[in-house]
C-alpha cells in the first residue's frame, strides 16, 4: 500500500477506537445517566466553543499545513511560532467578542435552553483549551505524528470523559462538578499536545523579522485570513444546525438530534484519517507542481471516501433500531435524521479531498467565496427549516448546503485545474450499494439484538467485500484484502 493507505489505516485503527468509546459514551451512558437537558448541554457547549474557535484560530490551523513543507530544515519551527503568535491574537479578540455580546448571546437561548446560559461562563476556557489543542494538531500532523494527536483526541478525551461521567453516575460529583469537569477533560488534551511537541524537541519559539521573513508572514497572514471563512463555514455545517436547534427548539431537541448526528458522523472516518494524510501530501504535489501525483490522489480518495463510507452507512441503518434499542424511547425517533444526515455525509466524502485541493492551490481565494455562500445559505436554511420542521429541519438544512457547497467546489477544481474525482471504478462502486442495503432486510429476526446486528453486519461486510474485490474496484482495497488474509494465513499456521 502506499503512505496515504498506510497512514489512514494506522490513523483509523485509534479513530475507530475512538469510536467504540465514543458510541459508549454519547449512545449508550450520556443519555442513560444524564437528563435531556444536560445532555442537551454538553452538545451545546461543545459546539458553540468549537465553532468561536474556528474564528478565533485565524487560520493558524491551515498556514501550518500550507507553509511548512515550503520552509527549509532550519526554519520549519517558524511556522509553529507564527501559529502561536496568531492564536493567541484570535484568542483575545474572540474572548472580548464573546463579552460583549454576551448578555445578547444568553437573551437569545434563555428561553428555550435556560440551562446553557446557567453555564455560559465555560465557553471560555473551553474555547482556549480547543484552540490550543488545533494548533498543536495541526503540527502534529506536518511533521507526521498523525497517530499521536489521533490518541490524544479520540482516545485520551475519551477515557477522560468516560471517567468524569462516570463520577457523576455514582454520586461522587454533582451536576456543576460534572460540567467543569467534562471541560476540564479538554484542556487537559490540548496540555498533553503541548507536553509530547517539547518532548520531541521541536517547541521552539524562533522569530526573525528580516526583509524575508516579514514578506513570508504577510503571505501566511493573507492566506490565513482567507481561509478564516472555510474553517467556520466547515464547523458551522456541523454545529450550526446543532446551536439553531438549541434556540428554536430546546435542549431535549438538541438531545435526540445528536444522536442522529453522532451516528451519522462515523461514516467521515474513513474520509477524515485520508484527508489528514493527504493534506500534507498535496502540498507537496503542488510543491513541485506535480499534476499527475495531484490528480492519483484526487480520483483515489474519491473512489475511497466513497466505498468506505458508503459501507458504514449502510451497517448503521440496517442496524438503526436494533442500537436504539439501548436508549430511553425519546431518543428512538431519530431514524430519519440520520437517514438524511447520513446520505449527506456519503455524498461529502465521494467528491474526495476537494478542500485540500482547492485550499493549496493558486485558486484558494475562492474556497472563501464559496464559504461565504455556504454560510449564508446554512444559516438561512436553519433559520427556515427548523422553527417549521424541528429536527427534521435541520438535517435538511445540512443537506442542502454541503450538497450546493461541494458542487461549487466540484466545478472549480474542474474548470482551473482540469481535475475530476470521477472514473469508471467509482461508478462501479455506485452499484455494488444497492445488493448491500436491501438483501439483509430479508434476514429473519432472531429475536435477540446482539445476533441480529452480528448476523446482518456479517452479511454486508461480506457481500461488499466479495463485490468490490472480484469487480476490482479499488487497487488499495485489494491491497488491504490480500494484507489481512495474508497476516491472518502467517498468525493461523505459524507453528
Amino acid at each position: 500500500m502506499g503512505i496515504v493507505a498506510k497512514s489512514s489505516l494506522k490513523y483509523s485503527i485509534i479513530l475507530y477506537t475512538g469510536i467504540v468509546l465514543g458510541y459508549v459514551n454519547i449512545i449508550l451512558i450520556f443519555p442513560n445517566v444524564l437528563t435531556e437537558e444536560e445532555f442537551g448541554l454538553t452538545r451545546i457547549l461543545a459546539s458553540a466553543s468549537a465553532v468561536i474557535a474556528q474564528v478565533a484560530q485565524l487560520g493558524s490551523g491551515n498556514i501550518i499545513m500550507r507553509f511548512h513543507p515550503y520552509l527549509k530544515d532550519d526554519a520549519k519551527n517558524t511556522t509553529l511560532s507564527i501559529g502561536l503568535i496568531i492564536s493567541v491574537t484570535g484568542l483575545i479578540i474572540a474572548t472580548l467578542l464573546v463579552m460583549v455580546f454576551q448578555d445578547t448571546l444568553i437573551e437569545a437561548y434563555e428561553e428555550k435552553s435556560a440551562m446553557f446560559t446557567d453555564y455560559f461562563y465555560l465557553l471560555i476556557p473551553f474555547l482556549l483549551s480547543l484552540v490550543f489543542y488545533n494548533l498543536f494538531d495541526a503540527y502534529l500532523r506536518v511533521i507526521f505524528k498523525n497517530s499521536v494527536s489521533a490518541f490524544l483526541n479520540f482516545i485520551l478525551l475519551r477515557v477522560l470523559w468516560l471517567s468524569v461521567i462516570l463520577l457523576y453516575h455514582y454520586d461522587l460529583v454533582d451536576t456543576t462538578t460534572f460540567i467543569n469537569l467534562y471541560v476540564l477533560c479538554q484542556a487537559f488534551v490540548a496540555i498533553a499536545a503541548f507536553l509530547y511537541i517539547n518532548y520531541l524537541g521541536v517547541f521552539n519559539i524562533t522569530l526573525s523579522f528580516s526583509k524575508e521573513k516579514l514578506r513570508e508572514l504577510k503571505k501566511m497572514s493573507s492566506f490565513g485570513l482567507f481561509t478564516v471563512l472555510s474553517g467556520i463555514s466547515f464547523f458551522l455545517i456541523n454545529r450550526l444546525d446543532i446551536l439553531m436547534v438549541g434556540k428554536y427548539v430546546g435542549l431535549q431537541a438538541v438531545a435526540i438530534y445528536s444522536i442522529a448526528f453522532n451516528m451519522s458522523s462515523v461514516i467521515l472516518v474513513p474520509s477524515q484519517s485520508i484527508a489528514r494524510t493527504t493534506m500534507v501530501l498535496v502540498a507537496e504535489a503542488f510543491k513541485k507542481r506535480d499534476f499527475n501525483v495531484l490528480n492519483d490522489i484526487y480520483k483515489k480518495t474519491a473512489l475511497n471516501q466513497l466505498l468506505f463510507g458508503a459501507l458504514i452507512f449502510i451497517l448503521i441503518a440496517v442496524n438503526y433500531n436494533s442500537l436504539m434499542q439501548f436508549l430511553p424511547p425519546n431518543y428512538q425517533d431519530s431514524f430519519y435524521v440520520f437517514i438524511l444526515l447520513g446520505l449527506t455525509k456519503i455524498l461529502d466524502s465521494a467528491f474526495g479531498v476537494n478542500s485540500a485541493v482547492i485550499l493549496n492551490s493558486k485558486y484558494f481565494k475562492y474556497d472563501t467565496m464559496l464559504s461565504l455562500m455556504l454560510l449564508i445559505t446554512t444559516v438561512a436554511t436553519n433559520m427556515y427549516f427548523i422553527p417549521l420542521l424541528g429536527v427534521e429541519g435541520a438535517a435538511l438544512a445540512t443537506a442542502i448546503s454541503i450538497v450546493a457547497f461541494n458542487i461549487g467546489k466540484y466545478f472549480i477544481i474542474r474548470q482551473k485545474l482540469k481535475l475530476t474525482p470521477f472514473n469508471a471504478n467509482y461508478f462501479k462502486a455506485l452499484t455494488i450499494y444497492p445488493i448491500c442495503y436491501f438483501i439483509p432486510f430479508y434476514i429473519p429476526s432472531t429475536g435477540n439484538v446482539f445476533v441480529d446486528v452480528g448476523v446482518k453486519s456479517s452479511c454486508i461486510i461480506t457481500l461488499f467485500t466479495g463485490l468490490v474485490y472480484y469487480m476490482k474496484v479499488s487497487s488499495d482495497f485489494n491491497s488491504l484484502v490480500l494484507m489481512t488474509i495474508g497476516w491472518v494465513t502467517k498468525k493461523t499456521f505459524k507453528h
